[in-house]
């Protein structure tokens, strides 16, 4: 009972600093609701971007995978986020300004004003469109997952359906706003649940016999995994995590380069929960996690190791984990459609067919969440593939550099194409990442074709040239 009462006291809670978060905005532009006028600072920055890092996948994925397959995950894994960091202390803020130039309000409208091309605008929104689908369906997966500690009597669409109204609400109040401001609790609260369990972890290693039970290590290799491998996927994600829609959605919330600049400084701190979450793996390993499931395996421990009210909070921190990231990618992905794939809507028209295109996600992410899990999961793997092939625009874009829109859009095809077909269906060539792949051929095909098109413009210019 007294996990109950704590669970559902910070729920409310989150509901007051959405309301509070509301004041004096309740009537902005579309631009005022998705990305706040560009008016955060520092502060609001950081839990946003933090919100968005601090997921309800890291806390419950990080000590599954970990669980599943030992130190090889760990590696990877932890490599291209510490990279993502020092990356994105040059990156976003060339994107940030990239986007002030151009009063951008979606990542997607870069594209539009600096290639003038609406064919490649309404390519680009679909690919990231594309690439957030699955991320509604894993955040109420574990959502779901966390529920399961409390074993209400109701089946699991009840508390997923419960989710995506609590989240709809949210964003109907307060637009960006709602993730933001709740990320500071959430953050809070995650802090201390990771704490918790990772400590309770450590205590229960330390005391004689307490690792008389192990779990069998069975790392999952794909074929030719090795070192070029694990780097190349660590240099791949980590510069993907900079474009990633969301991401840049978030930087252009905030007031100024600067902001953008000394946020990155600190980001590292989102690295705290890790060596405890390690350790609530090693737990589960070694004694506590005799039979239990993966993706199980934090609540699983929060249970055995914690009292009750110390499990309400620990769901909590997690289920405020998945309803701020399930609200960002909500305000991401909406005005993608709205704004554009839909020209000519009024500025209230994008705010209100966002938020249809929303509540139609959230009704689709329950449903996947429900039924098609396998397809779910085989999409969210090409995540970072096709959000990554956008790079080489990127570098164009912040550098800005003239280059065609008809290489561009040839290249993440190509891109795409590539690093799908061989994730899917076909082997790893010399143990390289499939994206990495794909993207070589992506900046291939806007290499030769861009200098085609130089070649033909410059020709084209002597011939007029010739007739004067």
């Amino acid at each position: 009972m007294s996990a109950n009462i704590v669970f559902f006291a910070v729920i409310m809670l989150a509901f007051v600093i959405v309301l509070y978060a509301r004041r004096g905005h309740g009537e902005g532009g579309a631009r005022d609701y998705f990305v706040a006028s560009g008016q955060f600072g520092g502060f609001l920055l950081f839990f946003l971007s933090v919100g968005e890092t601090y997921s309800i996948g890291s806390i419950l994925g990080f000590p599954a995978a970990t669980y599943v397959q030992g130190t090889p995950f760990v590696l990877w894994f932890l490599g291209y986020i510490v990279l993502a960091f020092p990356l994105g202390y040059f990156v976003n803020p060339l994107i940030w300004r990239a986007g002030r130039r151009v009063g951008a309000m979606t990542g997607v409208d870069l594209f539009r004003f600096h290639f003038d091309s609406r064919g490649l605008e309404k390519l680009v929104a679909l690919n990231a469109i594309i690439c957030l689908v699955p991320l509604g369906e894993m955040q109420f997966v574990g959502l779901l997952g966390v529920l399961k500690a409390f074993h209400w009597p109701v089946s699991g669409f009840v508390p997923m359906a419960g989710a995506a109204g609590v989240t709809f609400v949210w964003i109907l109040l307060s637009g960006i706003r709602a993730p933001a401001y709740v990320s500071f609790i959430k953050d809070t609260l995650v802090v201390v649940a990771v704490l918790l369990v990772g400590m309770a972890a450590l205590r229960a290693l330390g005391m004689d016999g307490a690792a008389t039970q192990t779990v069998a290590e069975s790392p999952v290799h794909r074929p030719g995994e090795g070192n070029l491998l694990v780097m190349s996927t660590i240099l791949f994600q980590a510069a993907g995590f900079c474009v990633a829609p969301a991401n840049i959605a978030f930087l252009f919330t905030a007031r100024s380069d600067r902001i953008v600049r000394r946020n990155q400084i600190v980001m590292p701190l989102y690295m705290l929960m890790f060596p405890f979450l390690y350790a609530v793996a090693m737990f589960a390993r070694h004694g506590g996690g005799a039979g239990t499931v993966a993706n199980d395996v934090f609540m699983t421990s929060a249970t055995t190791l914690l009292p009750g009210w110390a499990v309400g909070l620990v769901a909590a921190a997690c289920g405020l984990s998945g309803l701020v990231i399930l609200a960002g990618n909500c305000l991401t992905l909406g005005p993608l459609v709205s704004h554009n794939l839909l020209h000519g809507l009024s500025d209230r028209g994008q705010r209100r067919g966002a938020q249809v295109v929303i509540g139609g996600y959230l009704l689709f992410s329950v449903v996947a969440a429900d039924h098609l899990t396998s397809v779910m999961t085989v999409l969210n793997t090409l995540f970072y593939m096709g959000i990554s092939q956008i790079i080489p625009a990127m570098i164009a874009i912040v550098l800005r550099k003239g280059v065609g829109a008809f290489p561009i859009g040839a290249g993440l095809v190509v891109g795409d194409c590539v690093s799908a077909g061989l994730a899917l269906f076909g082997p790893q060539p010399a143990a390289v990442n499939a994206g990495m792949v794909g993207l070589l051929w992506n900046f291939a095909i806007v290499g030769v074709l861009e200098g085609i098109r130089r070649y033909q413009a410059g020709e084209a210019a002597m011939r007029t040239a010739g007739r004067k």
